[in-house]
């Protein structure tokens, strides 16, 4: 075993990827706040959201697969308890808080009805399939499909032979460009009444950074293809080369980035995250790693569940003072994001956490 690939298998942490955390939490404040547009990257805030996607399928992944190769089995009993400790309790904080708010403060309110009528939606994780449009909620397709991801790769992970897992996976990718690139619009229109325009969350690209994250980590994993990826992530100056690619792409002139563009970046986001773990004494990296940086990182999920409540309110404070919206919105939404999260991570979330423990392999 060459000892790049032994020290990248006994690798913990993988520093920079809660920074990276950081840098996909910004860009979805910045993407929902009021914002300048002389840059095409200023408009595509929303590809934080595919940043996320891209580590959870590396790091859940890797995870799973080195479980299977030190106890020759996953616990999937263990693996979904850790996730709903993660992930729950805070996520169902915010829907029940909701609701008796609506419900006590706004009784007869046409937005209280929307949130009842589609709670189960919310609540059981369907909002990627049906969105009901309750105020400031329709952000949680991401996390329905997040969980929905939770839910199935862990099954393929632990039963599947290795052909068979890969042929999921290249189908499940293929069927995902498809409708990325348009060719099925036609066939959804015809069978089930969908333009582009009507497509649920689910039949976007969401699930191709997903599963080049997931790809990433059987890489990495196997000696011959780890050597491959150094050969082509791993050398000096990898992690400017392809963060300087990203912002490339994301700058690419377009009224619309379905297709070559959109596939680009999500490719681009895999080849920048599988730099930074193999270079972790870079400069991207260590200031990826710094503490600040890291610690946004760190409360990321609690930053994306409140965010938009706390644009709301930097919204309302910035009317009445009667200040301009563009940049301040965002500086003050961030620094309240920031502090609510923090809260609710110290105070609450951590009780949770705590109990993970118990559930480690």
């Amino acid at each position: 075993m060459s000892s790049s690939h032994q020290s990248y298998l006994q690798r913990r942490h993988f520093a920079g990827l809660d920074g990276l955390r950081a840098v996909a939490i910004i860009a979805v404040v910045w993407h929902h706040s009021a914002h300048p547009a002389f840059l095409p990257m200023f408009l595509r805030g929303f590809v934080g959201v595919d940043l996320f996607f891209v580590l959870s399928g590396f790091l859940i992944s890797t995870l799973l697969i080195r479980e299977k190769a030190k106890n020759g089995r996953i616990s999937l009993k263990d693996f979904w308890m850790r996730r709903i400790l993660r992930l729950v309790p805070a996520y169902y904080l915010v829907l029940f808080s909701l609701l008796g708010a609506y419900l006590i403060f706004k009784p007869g309110d046409p937005d209280t009805k929307t949130l009842v009528d589609g709670f189960p939606v919310y609540a059981l994780y369907l909002s990627n399939w049906i969105e009901p449009g309750a105020n400031n909620l329709s952000i949680t397709w991401s996390l329905a499909t997040e969980e929905q991801f939770y839910l199935i790769w862990p099954l393929i992970e632990a039963f599947a032979a290795p052909i068979v897992m890969v042929v999921f996976w290249a189908t499940a990718l293929l069927a995902n460009q498809l409708i990325n690139f348009g060719v099925l619009d036609p066939a959804m229109a015809s069978v089930f009444g969908l333009t582009v325009a009507d497509h649920p969350e689910i039949l976007q690209s969401t699930f191709t950074p997903i599963l080049l994250g997931v790809g990433l980590a059987h890489l990495l994993n196997r000696q011959r293809t780890f050597l491959l990826a150094e050969k082509i992530a791993g050398f000096r100056g990898a992690t400017m080369a392809f963060a300087a690619l990203l912002l490339v792409l994301l700058n690419i002139p377009a009224s619309d980035i379905s297709g070559t563009i959109r596939f680009s970046i999500h490719l681009a986001m895999a080849l920048w995250i599988a730099s930074i773990v193999l270079q972790p004494a870079a400069n991207i990296t260590k200031f990826l790693d710094w503490r600040p940086v890291a610690f946004v990182g760190g409360v990321s999920y609690g930053m994306y569940l409140y965010h938009m409540w706390c644009i709301h309110i930097a919204n309302a404070i910035i009317n009445r003072l009667g200040l301009p919206h563009l940049y301040l919105e965002f500086l003050l939404a961030l620094a309240g994001t920031v502090s609510v999260s923090a809260i609710s991570f110290y105070i609450f979330e951590k009780r949770f956490l705590a109990l993970r423990k118990k559930f480690r392999p």
